[in-house]
């Protein structure tokens, strides 16, 4: 049950680093105003990198639980890390 929300909390993060590096790799020009064309392999994927950098913008909303998963991982991590010290 938890890794599915942490998947669920994390995946507009995912999704708009996915555009980025793709939009990095290709050398494409991406931004918030519109689409651009994007041809790579005969195909343009200007729409998608486009719809894939808008998905920062859930991220928004996410901020609080993205940072209460982060702060339940070190609380799990160090308490797995002080059992193994003293056990």
């Amino acid at each position: 049950m938890m890794p599915i929300l942490i998947l669920i909390v994390w995946t507009p993060a995912l999704l708009l680093a996915l555009g980025l590096g793709l939009a990095f790799l290709t050398g494409c020009h991406v931004d918030e105003g519109s689409r651009h064309p994007c041809v790579i392999c005969g195909l343009d994927l200007g729409g998608l990198l486009y719809t894939l950098t808008m998905m920062g913008w859930l991220m928004i909303p996410m901020l609080p639980f993205m940072l209460l998963t982060i702060l339940a991982g070190l609380w799990f991590g160090l308490r797995a890390l002080a059992g193994a010290w003293w056990a």
